[in-house]
């Protein structure tokens, strides 16, 4: 018998963002996010595709979790300093759980890197924001002589990016104190 949709597309993107979160986009089929969603095969071929649900997963976790991140990184007023507690908070949230499967724009990225151009706007959107909110705590930290290269900003910011992709990976087999050392090691390069 057919299920009947009792969910809004809220409702769907937010359960859809686990099970993509978990086992990324080629992962799951539309059987199991029908399972997983508890709606019947069809409602997803034709009212939700998948790829709507991802992208829809991709834009709720922006919203939810990464815009407000880097909204109070921005408001920082510590310089380097807020940049490592900003590292060490994400830290906490991959070793604790807070994220099923490291960070999901970053699984998107390796994943299906120019594969689907939806998909390659959002990340790309991302990227930005996260380089852009860097860009902001760099500035405080230059104008608190916290380092002298303010033509390196850029490049700094471009270094602060990778270290997010690092910390995707490093927090699988690093321990916690590793990791904050590992923070603080490529922190020193920006000088």
């Amino acid at each position: 018998m057919a299920r009947v949709l009792h969910h809004s597309y809220n409702d769907l993107i937010e359960k859809a963002q686990e099970i993509f979160w978990l086992k990324g986009y080629k992962g799951v089929s539309v059987k199991e996010l029908s399972e997983h969603l508890e709606v019947s095969q069809s409602v997803l071929y034709n009212k939700y595709s998948k790829e709507m649900l991802f992208t829809g997963s991709l834009d709720f976790y922006t919203t939810t979790y990464s815009d407000p991140f880097l909204k109070q990184l921005r408001e920082t007023t510590e310089g380097l300093e807020s940049l490592k507690l900003f590292f060490y908070e994400l830290i906490a949230a991959l070793l604790n759980k807070t994220f099923p499967k490291s960070c999901l724009m970053v699984n998107t990225i390796v994943e299906l890197r120019n594969e689907n151009q939806e998909v390659v706007h959002r990340y790309d959107d991302y990227l930005e924001a996260l380089k852009n909110s860097y860009l902001v705590v760099l500035e405080k930290a230059f104008a608190l002589g916290q380092f002298t290269k303010k033509n390196r900003m850029d490049d700094y910011a471009e270094f602060l990016l990778g270290m997010i992709f690092s910390l995707s990976i490093l927090y699988k087999f690093k321990t916690e104190e590793e990791l904050h050392q590992f923070i603080n090691e490529q922190l020193s390069f920006i000088q």
